[in-house]
């Protein structure tokens, strides 16, 4: 239970169908493959045209999707031949309207160099405000929240 101040989990897991879990889900493993890849066309497209990437721990704030294929093909270029892997669990929706939906779940990230044990480098959750454009579910606004983290921006 929530006291009346508290913003709590919203109405439950019944509040959103499975139609739109099943699709949101799919956004969330594609943005995963995406990233991990550096294919940064698809990544920014996971975003609304005028998407925002959000790290606050490292004042980190992207908008819009020339910014955000710019901030992928950085962090591809910088990676190098590492690679990355990203995990995501206990994933939450909460359907606002017909068109926008809240959602969170929790990351883990690797990192490891090709035949090595990928090892964690990061662990936090996603907060996610979602919106569907022309009957495609994106992020309005990615905001990662790193409880702990090797990750340093490109530059």
């Amino acid at each position: 239970m929530t006291s009346s101040g508290d913003k709590g989990l919203g109405h439950g897991p019944m509040s959103i169908d499975a139609a739109i879990y099943a699709d949101v889900q799919n956004l969330y493993a594609f943005y995963n493959f995406a990233s991990d890849e550096g294919d940064a066309e698809a990544y920014a497209h996971c975003f609304s045209p005028n998407g925002v990437l959000e790290i606050p721990s490292i004042g980190l704030r992207v908008t819009g999707y020339s910014a955000l294929l710019a901030f992928k093909e950085a962090d591809r270029d910088r990676r190098g031949d590492r690679l990355r892997r990203h995990w995501n669990s206990g994933l939450y929706l909460e359907r606002v309207d017909e068109d926008t939906a809240r959602g969170r779940c929790y990351l883990h990230g690797y990192n490891n160099a090709p035949g090595k044990a990928p090892v964690l480098a990061d662990v936090g959750r996603y907060d996610d405000e979602l919106v569907r454009i022309d009957g495609a579910w994106r992020f309005a606004h990615r905001r990662i929240i790193l409880e702990s983290s090797a990750f340093t921006p490109p530059q």
